[in-house]
């Protein structure tokens, strides 16, 4: 995994008079859904995140409203505002993610290849960097 790997990923996006409808299908998801889930009603101030997934590949959708992310590699660190619901940040298992700066009702979707196992997240920052810098 490197930073180089997380990037944006546009929606199907088909916009009438009846609205916009927004949707990740094959082939822009890189990786088959296996669970998703949203954050809403963060409190202001509020952070979310503060982990790294071991085998986990995830995007990032703003749903509404607006908050940052920031992802690490351990050695290197981006900063990305999620703002726009017609596009997801594509994050590499193995990427250290923090999420902060939530504007009042927001949502955030977050897609999944993995189903959650409290036991392959990583939660702190000096072991995160401890085995990303291990070989193998």
């Amino acid at each position: 995994m490197s930073l180089a790997q997380v990037r944006w990923i546009a929606s199907a996006l088909t916009h009438d008079e009846r609205g916009s409808l927004s949707a990740f299908d094959d082939p822009e998801l890189p990786f088959p859904i296996r669970r998703f889930f949203y954050m809403h009603r963060v409190p202001l101030g509020q952070e979310r995140g503060g982990h790294a997934h071991r085998d986990t590949q995830q995007c990032v959708v703003a749903v509404a409203g607006r908050f940052m992310m920031d992802v690490s590699d351990g050695d290197h660190s981006a900063t990305y505002v999620l703002d726009d619901p017609d596009r997801a940040l594509y994050v590499p298992s193995m990427t250290w993610v923090r999420l902060y700066g939530f504007e009042t009702g927001t949502v955030a979707l977050v897609i999944c290849d993995t189903k959650y196992d409290p036991g392959r997240v990583i939660r702190d920052w000096d072991h995160y960097c401890r085995l990303r810098r291990t070989p193998g």
